[in-house]
């Protein structure tokens, strides 16, 4: 995945997955280091590459552009619209972890986030037997 400038990256699954993985591992970093706020940023991000990276799953190559509204979905840091466009949300409902990580937004790079907030959120994510992520990884 070279850097190359102002043009768009495309990403594939097997990207999306790595970054997915990647943004929870530096989330850890950050949250072991007393640095909340970016912590609690990044770990929501895992999940949004998570999730688009399972839609991506099902999409194969050099194929059609998809329905125009799920595809414009895509183009979102709302966690509630990607879990539906990725075909999982009934995975989800009702779960614990989910009601804590599906609040997360991308705004919160402008905001100071509280400790107890980012290990929640972390928490929620990558509990071992019903963390957001540990879910959308058996699914991968």
């Amino acid at each position: 995945m070279p850097i190359t400038g102002s043009q768009p990256q495309l990403l594939n699954y097997k990207d999306l997955k790595k970054l997915s993985t990647l943004r929870i591992e530096e989330a850890k970093v950050l949250l072991d280091n007393n640095k909340y706020s970016g912590s609690y940023y990044l770990a929501g991000y895992s999940i949004e590459l998570a999730l688009k990276a399972l839609w991506s799953k099902n999409v194969p190559a050099k194929s059609f552009v998809p329905n125009k509204k799920i595809y414009n979905k895509l183009y979102t840091h709302n966690l509630n619209d990607l879990l539906l466009v990725s075909g999982i949300r009934d995975k989800f409902l009702p779960n614990i972890n989910w009601s804590v990580a599906k609040d997360w937004s991308a705004e919160t790079r402008y905001q100071i986030v509280p400790e107890d907030d980012a290990k929640a959120l972390y928490d929620a994510i990558t509990e071992p037997k019903n963390g957001v992520l540990t879910i959308i990884k058996r699914l991968w």
